[in-house]
């Protein structure tokens, strides 16, 4: 019992740890990890169903992902750190969770295969993370209508990889500026 305690509270951590992408916005008081995580989460059981994909499988790449930010933090693109060395970092962190707690989820693979975006389930999950952070980036901006959060939806939308998440986005934001033209 006690490795799974320890566990939890390895994940407790990212309810306090901040995304701190929006700071650089003048967000205050921004979505946690775990934030994050939760919305991706939902919306990869709701989108795993519409787009006939292993939902389960969804679920568990989209809840790893983000783990090793229970040691690292939340590190931007904006952060001096390099890629190479961002996930250098993630991998150590997530070897040592694996190692250490030692359940019968394979940690790292999930983890891999996210990053490496090799099969439709980790590319799907891939996007809706990226889509997820556009969600929230249109919320922050009705919230605060005196910043500019477009680069989030446009910047992100270039970085889908799926048809899926592309016309699913592109719904979405034809209805947002719609709507604002109104």
């Amino acid at each position: 019992m006690k490795k799974y305690l320890e566990m939890f509270r390895k994940v407790g951590t990212l309810k306090k740890t901040d995304r701190e992408g929006w700071k650089r916005f003048g967000i205050e008081d921004p979505e946690s990890v775990a934030d994050h995580s939760f919305r991706a989460s939902f919306l990869a059981l709701v989108l795993g169903e519409k787009f006939d994909l292993d939902g389960f499988k969804l679920l568990k790449l989209l809840l790893v992902h983000d783990l090793a930010e229970s040691e690292i933090g939340d590190i931007t693109p904006e952060n001096p750190i390099s890629e190479e060395e961002k996930l250098a970092r993630e991998e150590e962190v997530i070897e040592d969770i694996s190692r250490s707690f030692d359940i019968d989820i394979d940690i790292k693979k999930l983890w891999k295969e996210f990053e490496l975006g090799d099969t439709r389930e980790a590319i799907i999950a891939r996007d809706i993370d990226r889509l997820e952070r556009i969600l929230q980036a249109l919320e922050y901006e009705e919230e605060n209508p005196e910043r500019d959060l477009s680069e989030f939806f446009f910047e992100g939308k270039s970085e889908l990889e799926s048809k899926e998440i592309k016309e699913f986005l592109n719904e979405i934001l034809d209805e947002k500026f719609k709507s604002k033209k109104r």
